[in-house]
């Protein structure tokens, strides 16, 4: 790879991935009935802590149900 093939992140491009992600994941564990809800609020902790990492706020692309769930499980 050469030096100026290299491309910077920027705040958008991160949250638009963590999106991505994000919502992949929601669509897999909506065709499986949700039956792991200690997988999903792993899973949503997880995308969570690199958003925060990065600069990006969760609640921009969590659903108000995982964000409950985080809030609820952190007591």
């Amino acid at each position: 790879m050469l030096s100026n093939d290299i491309k910077p992140w920027f705040r958008d491009d991160l949250a638009r991935t963590l999106m991505s992600i994000y919502f992949a994941s929601a669509a897999n564990g909506a065709a499986q009935a949700k039956t792991d809800e200690n997988y999903q609020v792993g899973f949503a902790a997880a995308l969570s802590s690199v958003a925060l990492a990065v600069g990006v706020n969760p609640e921009t692309f969590l659903r108000p149900e995982d964000l409950q769930r985080l809030r609820s499980s952190a007591r």
